[in-house]
């Protein structure tokens, strides 16, 4: 029961950050569930990990390393430091992530 609520909450702030919205109010709401269900027992620290890696998997498609380095990639091309990304098809590129 508690799992199905984490899961449901993490889902919630992580479909608001896929559409570039970020709730900070939500991400500390569920920092506190995450939080009070470690100080309760009722979940470890490594499940709760498990939990968020998940989630952000099934609501991203990729992990989180995965999304950081995507990120990165595209921050580097927006201040022209890898204009070498656009010589590859953009077909080649969305197969690859």
């Amino acid at each position: 029961m508690f799992t199905q609520e984490c899961k449901s909450q993490l889902a919630a702030y992580f479909q608001l950050l896929q559409k570039n919205k970020l709730d900070t109010e939500l991400k500390e709401r569920v920092q506190g569930f995450i939080n009070a269900g470690e100080f309760l027992g009722v979940i470890t620290r490594a499940e709760a990990i498990t939990l968020m890696d998940e989630t952000h998997f099934a609501v991203f498609g990729m992990t989180n390393e995965q999304r950081k380095t995507r990120k990165a990639e595209i921050k580097a091309v927006r201040s022209d430091q890898e204009a070498s990304i656009f010589d590859i098809p953009a077909v080649d590129r969305l197969v690859k992530r």
